[in-house]
């Protein structure tokens, strides 16, 4: 089960679907929470987030993600 602050970070991604970590930390930080980095690898220990380096450091949600936000995490 996830958390709300992972769950706000799963909604976020399905929408955008790549972001580089600092967006994402900027649109994290005006609901004041500040736990991204553990989110995001935690998230990423799941198979919902990965990373794209050729592209800068981006994070992009992966199938197994979009998956399981259709199946409301």
């Amino acid at each position: 089960m996830l958390s709300e602050e992972e769950k706000k970070i799963m909604n976020l991604m399905s929408k955008q679907m790549l972001l580089t970590k600092s967006e994402l930390i900027v649109h994290l930080q005006k609901e004041n929470y500040n736990g991204t980095d553990i989110s995001i690898q935690r998230l990423r220990e799941l198979g919902y987030l990965d990373k794209v380096e050729s592209m800068g450091n981006c994070i992009v949600i992966t199938q197994k993600g979009l998956k399981a936000m259709r199946e409301a995490i």
